[in-house]
């Protein structure tokens, strides 16, 4: 089809679709953008020269976080061209690459008041000024006082060689705010949303996992939580300060990073990579694409989604952060907020799409560290036992078959355990390839264990939790259980109200009972018992659920939910009448036992 065959579309509203593409925006993608924009124009500086740097400048008395980097200089005619929307120079515009629209777009709702752009180039500095005046964005409008006439962009070279070298090529971007009392280093967004100190530092270690060839950002005083100027270092570039980091390579080009930062012991509740850091040392879970992090988990959101990855313990310490090949069928969305498949209906991607690859795929030093800060008692083997069986009994399979690591195994011939050559010719030799069985109970060679449970379900791994720190960590606080379907894991919160309900009032039936203290060890004993149980059917009847095809997944998770755990274990009066006939059997033995005793004596 010729051009000629089709009108191309015009925009009859053009201030209305700027102003919509802007202020729609994330307001949490304006460092992102001018630090991406800032890597690809100090790419083009000399390999040992290509900085950025992060300044507090006063402005009328004012702090403003101004970005400083050497890449190539723009004259006035290019700064003009660049500041216009989906403008840029020296890029091939491409939906998967920055296509000049990103840094005005997310800068420009939080700094209305202006965005100012300096350039040095051939030792000349012109200016510009992005900002919204009476409802429009567009290039400030500057009066020169001699000639009356409006001007877009200035020479400023005399005022900016006393800030700046001219002998090299630059470019500066200083953020006014939207107001001329906001301090844009502590507040870039005027409050909406409030920022810590070390806000900036932070963001640019959960944004950047590498930086450009060669790049060098330095913070400048005032622009980082410690004194002086300090370099920024991606997580990549701090692996050494880790106690153990290991990354997996995958055939299909995921690389799978784990990292393990210990407890710092000069702080409590810190991780050891925080001394000397001016970013958050918190654990983190997230998506790698190009260098950057998507679905970046930290904090509470990470240790509660931690199990999911086979991380239920010490997620604290633990990061693991999936890394996507440059070919993969994904594409970041507009504003570069999110990662989205690229087939089908593009949903975002997110960490959990990558569960089951990096719980299969956990180096041993990360189980072994696992299974060293679980909590001393990690299940219950008789009521593990007793789930099973009703599993087995139901025939509950696994919605998909699980990946193992034994197979099929070529056995060479040859003499192995438990066998003896058999005669093989008609005059009773042996050649040696024939055995026979000399010993029936040792495993012989070429067999192995049999998978009895091969392609059912199994029983959920029982984890009592005590400790208020980890209840809190799994997120059950007030709720009696959280079943990780996923990683088969079952965490049960033994401060859960109705153990407490119940044991009294078997305490209070049993009031009279000559053994007190036999009475109470069994009224606790059943008491924690009957909960695990109850909530253990609880999610075994759920798994059965499986094979009703009119229940999908999400009524799947529903009924093993932790408010449906919670109200199975506030039920438990009708567990009552097996639970006395026990403890009263128990307690006529003890009774009888201590008669006999007495009467020995005697």
């Amino acid at each position: 089809m010729s051009a000629s065959s089709v009108t191309a579309l015009q925009i009859k509203d053009e201030d209305f679709l700027v102003a919509s593409l802007i202020e729609r925006c994330p307001k949490a993608m304006m460092l992102r953008e001018l630090v991406m924009n800032a890597q690809e124009a100090a790419r083009a500086a000399p390999s040992q020269h290509r900085l950025i740097e992060v300044r507090s400048v006063s402005y009328d008395g004012v702090p403003k976080l101004t970005i400083w980097n050497t890449g190539l200089g723009m004259d006035a005619s290019e700064l003009m061209h660049i500041s216009d929307i989906a403008s840029s120079i020296g890029k091939e515009k491409s939906l998967t690459g920055n296509f000049g629209m990103g840094a005005k777009v997310a800068s420009l709702p939080s700094n209305q008041l202006g965005m100012r752009y300096r350039s040095c180039k051939n030792g000349r500095v012109h200016q510009v000024i992005l900002c919204k005046r009476e409802g429009v964005y567009g290039r400030l409008r500057i009066l020169h006082p001699d000639t009356g006439e409006h001007l877009e962009v200035i020479d400023v070279t005399e005022i900016a060689e006393t800030e700046h070298s001219l002998a090299q090529d630059w470019t500066e971007v200083m953020l006014l705010g939207n107001h001329e009392a906001q301090d844009t280093v502590k507040d870039p967004f005027d409050g909406d949303p409030e920022q810590d100190t070390q806000w900036l530092a932070t963001y640019l270690y959960h944004r950047f996992y590498r930086l450009q060839d060669g790049i060098k950002i330095t913070l400048f005083k005032g622009t980082n939580k410690l004194d002086g100027n300090r370099q920024f270092l991606p997580i990549s570039a701090r692996l050494a300060i880790f106690e153990r980091s290991e990354t997996v390579h995958l055939p299909n080009g995921i690389k799978i990073h784990y990292l393990y930062d210990a407890p710092y012991d000069k702080a409590t509740g810190h991780n050891r990579s925080i001394s000397g850091a001016i970013a958050s040392a918190v654990s983190t879970c997230s998506v790698i694409y190009r260098d950057e992090m998507y679905d970046v988990r930290k904090g509470k959101k990470w240790t509660f989604d931690a199990p999911i990855f086979g991380v239920p313990f010490g997620a604290r310490h633990v990061s693991i952060h999936i890394e996507l090949p440059d070919d993969a069928e994904v594409v970041p969305d507009a504003y570069r907020q999110f990662l989205r498949h690229s087939l089908g209906e593009q949903p975002h991607v997110v960490a959990n799409d990558f569960a089951d690859l990096v719980r299969e795929n956990r180096p041993q030093w990360l189980l072994d560290l696992i299974r060293s800060l679980a909590p001393d008692s990690t299940s219950d083997a008789e009521i593990r036992d007793e789930l099973q069986k009703l599993l087995n009994q139901l025939r509950v399979r696994r919605l998909a078959p699980r990946v193992v690591t034994d197979g099929s195994v070529a056995i060479e011939a040859g003499k192995g355990a438990a066998t003896e050559p058999a005669p093989g010719g008609k005059d009773g030799s042996s050649d040696g390839s024939r055995q026979k069985s000399s010993d029936l109970s040792v495993l012989p060679s070429g067999a192995k264990k049999a998978d009895i449970f091969k392609n059912l379900e199994r029983a959920p791994g029982i984890i009592p939790l005590w400790e208020d720190a980890e209840i809190e960590e799994k997120g059950i606080r007030g709720r009696a259980a959280r079943y990780i379907m996923e990683a088969g894991q079952l965490f049960i919160n033994m401060q859960y109200p109705a153990i407490g309900e119940m044991r009294a009032v078997l305490e209070t039936e049993y009031a009279d009972a000559s053994d007190a203290e036999t009475l109470r060890l069994l009224a606790k004993q059943h008491s924690e018992r009957t909960l695990i149980l109850r909530i253990g059917r609880t999610v075994v009847f759920s798994l059965a659920k499986q094979l009703n095809k009119e229940w999908d997944q999400k009524s799947l998770e529903t009924a093993s939910s932790p408010e449906s755990l919670s109200m199975a274990a506030d039920n438990f009066f009708d567990s009552l009448q097996n639970v006395r006939r026990d403890i009263g059997r128990k307690l006529r033995t003890s009774r009888t036992s201590a008669e006999d005793a007495e009467e020995a004596v005697a």
